[in-house]
This record gives C-alpha cells, structure tokens and sequence, in this order.
C-alpha cells in the first residue's frame, strides 16, 4: 500500500514525463480553487493547494483529468467547445447566454467531472494508499457534482468552501455510476441542497 506521498511521487514523474509543469504550492487555495488541470498547447500544466483540507484528494482528482487527457483524448477534447460556457457566465455578469447553450454547458461539465470521479474510486481501489477516506471523498464528490447546478441557479460561485464539515455531513456516501442521476437537479434532496446553498450566501 502506497503512502500518500509515495503515490503523489508517482503521479508527478508520469506527468513530467508527459510534459507538463508540476506545481504544488503550500497554499489552501488558489484564486478560490484547489486546483487545475490545463491542456492549452504550450501552458500544459498541473496545479495543486497541498494545504488545502483535501488537498490530496484534489491531486488525485486533478491527476484522473489528466488520465482523461492521457487514455481517452476523444473524450477530453469534446469537452473543450462547451465546458467554460457556464463559467464565464457566472463570473461576467454583463454576458448574455441562451438557457441551451447553459445546458449544454452544464452537461459538458458533469460528464467529464463525472467521469473523473469514477476514475478516481477505481484507481484507488486497485491503488490503495494509506489514509485514503473513502467515505468523505465521496460525500465530497456529491458536493461538488451538486454544487454546478447550484452555480447555474443562483449565477454565482460558493462564497465558502463546500467541502466544509457542515457540508460535508449533510451529503449522502453513495456515488451514483450512471451519470443521468446528477444531471436531474430533481435527485439532489432538500436537505443537501439547504446545506450547499449556506455557502453561497
């Protein structure tokens, strides 16, 4: 069983070796983000806030992007034409946007978010590595795939973590394989939804 460090190590050699920077900071975010995965041509690059609170878990989330990128590049590159559609429309607010191409957006979004995190439960169970909760991170998981929805609604990102205990304990530890369940905001229960929202307020 792999230490976290020892996995992190790993990861990092592939992606060096594939061409991307490496940047790991001491920090808890980064612009409000705990990380990122680019692809732009000449800006490959791999960026992680180690302090944030689940920092290591946003490595391998960001890391499962890049097997993404690594092992199904037809799949990535469908996503580039509509998934910064929704984010550019809730940080301008002066942009006009038709509700399709929200949609379309939204479901560009879950479907490689979506994908990623199902690559992140597989790898860990045929990686195990030490410390890893898989309990949290899948409450974290429907957190994150919920809070999108969220985002749609309301036109604006969480002004407060969402992977705050509070939130945290309000979500459910079951991950839904089949996609269709997140992409109906019918599914994400009154309760949840309740305490996703305290964080954008």
């Amino acid at each position: 069983m792999d230490t976290k460090m020892s996995f992190m190590m790993k990861c990092v050699r592939e992606l060096l070796n594939n061409g991307f920077s490496v940047m790991l900071h001491k920090k808890d975010n980064l612009n409000g983000y705990g990380g990122w995965f680019g692809t732009d041509e000449g800006e490959e690059e791999f960026v992680v806030a180690l302090n944030h609170h689940m920092g290591f878990e946003i490595f391998i989330h960001e890391y499962c992007h890049f097997l993404q990128w690594k092992t199904d590049r037809k799949f990535w590159d469908s996503s580039c034409e509509h998934y910064d559609t929704l984010f550019d429309w809730v940080e301008n607010k002066e942009a006009t946007v038709s509700e399709e191409d929200l949609q379309a957006s939204l479901h560009t979004i879950l479907s490689i978010e979506h994908d990623c995190e199902k690559r992140v439960l597989k790898l860990m169970e045929l990686n195990p590595v030490e410390d890893f909760d898989k309990d949290k991170y899948i409450r974290a998981v429907n957190a994150y795939l919920w809070s999108y929805h969220i985002n749609k609604e309301l036109r604006q990102r969480p002004k407060n973590p969402i992977y705050s205990e509070r939130v945290l304990e309000h979500m459910p530890n079951t991950f839904h394989t089949n996609l269709d369940f997140y992409l109906d905001a019918n599914n994400l229960s009154p309760l949840s939804k309740q305490a996703l929202l305290a964080e954008y307020e």
